[in-house]
């Protein structure tokens, strides 16, 4: 199995952008918050992961995917 990514509407390759622009905040991350489970279930799952813009060259769809 590939591991490119395809657009849904038309099936073709998406093209990997990167997020330009200034915040007060910094990059934008994602921060999963849910309990790990188990003997450590009282802990944070603090894995990061970055968006990751992605364009359809066909249809201009964008999606974004979480990575690390």
């Amino acid at each position: 199995m590939s591991s490119e990514r395809r657009c849904p509407d038309c099936d073709e390759p998406l093209e990997r952008m990167a997020l330009q622009g200034s915040s007060a905040l910094g990059d934008v991350t994602l921060v999963s918050d849910e309990p790990a489970e188990g003997l450590l279930g009282n802990l944070r799952a603090d894995e990061i992961l970055r968006p990751v813009p992605y364009v359809c060259p066909e249809c201009r769809r964008t999606l974004f995917y979480a990575e690390e």
